[in-house]
């Protein structure tokens, strides 16, 4: 079992369900310390003992909701015998995750940790036997939609439109 995985009503939980909401909606750079722990009725002491740093704490959720937006998408694609169908499924199944959690923000921001995320691992696995690097198109198109999601610059529909449009012949 992984260390992180907070018990039920546990301060480590409310941490988490705070910092969870406030990444989603804030972004990184946005989020205070000091007022994440007030909102969970807990001291900035309780979050530095619980995860470190903010940066900790954020890559544990953020890795957490990725690992939910992978077994959706693993999921969506294994329906498919032909790799771009399966990929469009993928990226529109993780898309309708996003949009359902509300953690597209959280998903297209740039990461304050260095190590690959599992939907870019995911993506470059999947395009692998691609002789051009389609990965870095298709993993930024998927978060350039859904960063224009969150700024409400484009609909649910309209993302889901985008993705399917890039896999038109």
């Amino acid at each position: 079992m992984k260390n992180w995985i907070p018990i039920p009503g546990s301060n480590k939980e409310k941490i988490i369900k705070v910092a969870l909401e406030e990444f989603s909606d804030k972004g990184y750079k946005a989020v205070n310390i000091a007022e994440l722990a007030a909102m969970a009725d807990m001291t900035t002491g309780a979050v530095y003992h619980h995860f470190g740093s903010k940066a900790k704490l954020y890559e544990i959720i953020r890795t957490d909701m990725e690992q939910r937006v992978i077994d959706r998408m693993e999921g969506a694609a294994s329906l498919f015998d032909q790799e771009k169908e399966a990929l469009e499924a993928a990226l529109v199944t993780g898309l309708n995750f996003a949009v359902t959690m509300n953690i597209c923000k959280l998903l297209s921001e740039e990461k304050p940790y260095t190590h690959q995320d599992k939907i870019e691992k995911f993506l470059t696995t999947m395009l692998l036997k691609e002789k051009l690097p389609l990965d870095v198109v298709v993993l930024s198109s998927w978060r350039s939609i859904l960063k224009a999601i969150t700024y409400e610059q484009i609909t649910h529909e309209q993302g889901k439109s985008l993705l399917k449009w890039l896999f038109r012949s």
